[in-house]
């Protein structure tokens, strides 16, 4: 059932669980978990409507930015669906490296391997109407053998695959099922406003619309999938002015390490003509391969997991296309293209880059988020330094060579600007003194409120969060599916 909070006309509902947010990860929760449990009543309570965010619906969530610019009003959507409404539908599972963190990094990664997640990535693959699930790059590579280089037995540079979703728009895609499922209650323009705690319990949630209608909502199961700003800022907003030095809401973990992914642009290459590293279609979908590090240089810690897409120049920027297919200069035979280089940087988890509150409050009563983007400087180092051993490998090859065009700087720094994927804020450990969550987002001083989407990432890699965050809530619709008690 859908409907909207000022036409429910009851002031309180109970549920076996209360989802706030139904963004991707709130609607696969929800919708999966109401399948699985029939004999439950499911509550996915969503702040925004079927539509575009009024001006005073966007100025509920207005955050302030410190130092470095970042477009918030713009990398969020309040409405059914969330940011997929935006979404470009780039899609690729974590790489195997990306759940280890690197020997030198301060913080754990994921408390999981890839296994743990392996089980619910085909289902994830359904939601995001994604048919094909190898990122292998052979089968691609051998329908289009001049669309990649040939880096076999490459030592520094390897390849990846991301695939595309159409991109899928959870909030109109998953609609009609949405108010087909009779055990789920949808409600729209529900705005939470409080959370009301009883020792390590959440009791109820109390949401209102802003016509003025309320509904308080009871249950032993309590989820907060308001993405990466938000689940930090009602977490933040919960302790108050309590000390961060504990567990879960009292975890100093808590708001820091906020990350997004962000592109860098260091020169340009010249390479075999017609490479694809980029968009194009083929018989199992759209595909775009790209260039990363080698396994063993992530393994290290030597290089974060940053990947590189090349866009074919139709001018002569950087080396000159005709001294390519040279074989007195050490190239290989054939026509040369230029490309300029687009890469994607892995940032790192870096606790000076956070979600704090500020002083003033929004209509709903909860204290604003002020939001301090600090990438890591390691991120910068790393992402060169693999441009750079791109450039020896292929030279070493004779398939081409780089020039740097924008070297590293602090103005280079300054001027990146995010993905819109918040990450980080709420990072998930087995052991309390790590994170905000444990293996299934559940705050660790509270036995029954849990998170989901990625501000639970404790690292990042370079592939898009969306079906990752789906995968997580699979898991965790399973888990309390199958689980005893609240949790």
């Amino acid at each position: 059932m859908l409907i909207e909070l000022s036409r429910l006309g009851v002031p309180e509902l109970d549920a076996d669980a209360c989802i706030v947010g139904a963004g991707p990860a709130g609607i696969s929760l929800a919708l999966e978990l109401a399948r699985l449990r029939p004999d439950w009543r499911i509550v996915l309570a969503e702040g925004g409507g079927r539509g575009t965010a009024s001006e005073r619906e966007r100025a509920l969530y207005a955050v302030e930015v410190g130092e470095k610019s970042y477009a918030v009003e713009s990398s969020r959507r309040r409405l059914l669906g969330g940011t997929s409404a935006h979404w470009g539908g780039w899609c690729r599972p974590l790489d195997p490296t990306d759940y280890l963190a690197p020997p030198a990094w301060p913080l754990p990664a994921w408390p999981f391997g890839p296994e743990t997640l392996q089980p619910f990535l085909p289902d994830a693959h359904t939601w995001c109407e994604i048919p094909q699930q190898d990122y292998s790059l052979g089968p691609v590579a051998s329908r289009h053998p001049a669309a990649v280089l040939d880096l076999e037995r490459a030592t520094a540079v390897s390849q990846g695959l991301f695939r595309f979703s159409p991109p899928t728009r959870f909030g109109t895609r998953y609609l009609a099922e949405i108010e087909a499922q009779e055990n789920l209650t949808c409600v729209l323009g529900a705005n939470l406003v409080a959370l009301e705690r009883a020792g390590d319990q959440i009791r109820s949630a109390s949401f209102r619309s802003l016509d003025g209608a309320t509904v308080r909502v009871g249950a032993p199961r309590f989820v907060l999938a308001m993405g990466g700003i938000e689940n930090a800022r009602i977490l933040l907003n919960l302790r108050g002015d309590a000390p961060a030095d504990g567990e879960g809401l009292a975890s100093p973990h808590l708001g820091r390490c906020f990350a997004d992914h962000y592109g860098i642009r260091p020169g340009v290459v010249l390479a075999p003509a017609e490479l694809s590293y980029r968009r194009f279609a083929d018989d199992s979908g759209a595909v775009m391969p790209v260039l990363t590090p080698a396994v063993e240089a992530l393994r290290t810690g030597r290089q974060q997991n940053h990947c590189i897409m090349l866009e074919p120049q139709p001018a002569e920027p950087g080396p000159g296309r005709g001294y390519g297919g040279q074989a007195a200069l050490g190239f290989r035979s054939g026509p040369f293209w230029v490309y300029a280089v687009q890469m994607i940087v892995e940032p790192q988890p870096n606790p000076e880059s956070r979600i704090e509150l500020g002083t003033d409050r929004c209509e709903l009563g909860w204290r604003r988020a002020r939001l301090e983007w600090r990438p890591h400087p390691r991120d910068f180092e790393t992402a060169f330094a693999f441009f750079n051993e791109l450039g020896a490998e292929l030279a070493g090859r004779g398939l081409a060579r780089v020039r740097l065009t924008n070297p590293d700087s602090p103005a280079l720094r300054q001027g990146v600007s995010g993905a819109y994927h918040h990450m980080g804020t709420t990072r998930m450990a087995s052991d309390p003194r790590d994170g905000v969550v444990d293996g299934f987002g559940r705050v660790h001083d509270l036995a029954n409120l849990h998170l989901a989407g990625s501000s639970v990432f404790p690292r990042y890699g370079y592939s898009n969060p969306t079906l990752t965050i789906v995968a997580l809530s699979l898991r965790l619709a399973h888990h309390f599916a199958e689980a005893r008690g609240a949790a």
